[in-house]
């Protein structure tokens, strides 16, 4: 009985302790979709803390306690975007087959969701960069969507479906040419996607099936 007794009154302060850290990470979670939600609608600049606040439901201290600064609560809504990304991707190509044609589905679900979101055209090609900068925002990116599309990449090149290149530098060439309309076209023809067909297409493409780049 004793023993029992000792037992359970030392489980309640581990109980209390799991407790607090889900009611932390429940508020973390809020505060994080409400500055997505915010600067989707309306972009980072115009986004003020006490909106976020508000949204979300938390006092001024609650927000500063996860988040010390407006830039590092906007590296926590590109992390939670790509993700979610990555999830979604991971999703659309699994039934793809060849390491290229993985590319060429991937790469154009990609580009769909870019003419699609809203949040992915304003925080995802814009927003995040103006807020943290170069390299906040490749330190946000590059265990998700940098990772993710280099390793598609290094597949590709081990099956001796694309020319041999440095995969990871290739991967952030290509994603950083999301900002142009033609280098997004050129990246549809490094991969092989038919989007160049849908669209306006300038003369020249790099083909990394016949061309080094």
């Amino acid at each position: 009985m004793v023993g029992r007794s000792v037992t359970s009154h030392a489980e309640l302060p581990t109980q209390g302790r799991a407790k607090s850290e889900d009611r932390a990470e429940g508020t973390r979670l809020r505060i994080v979709q409400a500055a997505r939600e915010l600067v989707t609608e309306h972009g980072y600049d115009a986004v003020s803390t006490s909106e976020i606040q508000r949204r979300a439901r938390v006092s001024r201290g609650g927000l500063y306690h996860h988040f010390a600064s407006r830039q590092e609560l906007m590296a926590a809504v590109i992390e939670a975007i790509e993700v979610e990304l990555a999830q979604r991707l991971a999703g659309a190509v699994k039934d793809a087959g060849t390491p290229f044609a993985e590319l060429q589905v991937g790469v154009q679900w990609y580009l769909d969701e870019c003419v699609r979101s809203k949040e992915i055209q304003r925080i995802g090609l814009y927003e995040s960069r103006q807020a943290l900068g170069w390299r906040l925002w490749r330190e946000s990116v590059a265990p998700y969507g940098v990772a993710m599309l280099g390793a598609a990449l290094e597949a590709a090149m081990d099956a001796g479906e694309i020319n041999r290149l440095d995969a990871h530098a290739l991967a952030y060439a290509l994603l950083a040419s999301r900002r142009s309309r033609k280098l997004r076209w050129r990246l549809a023809v490094v991969v092989g996607s038919e989007m160049g067909e849908r669209e306006s297409a300038p003369k020249a493409g790099v083909n990394l099936r016949h061309h080094p780049v």
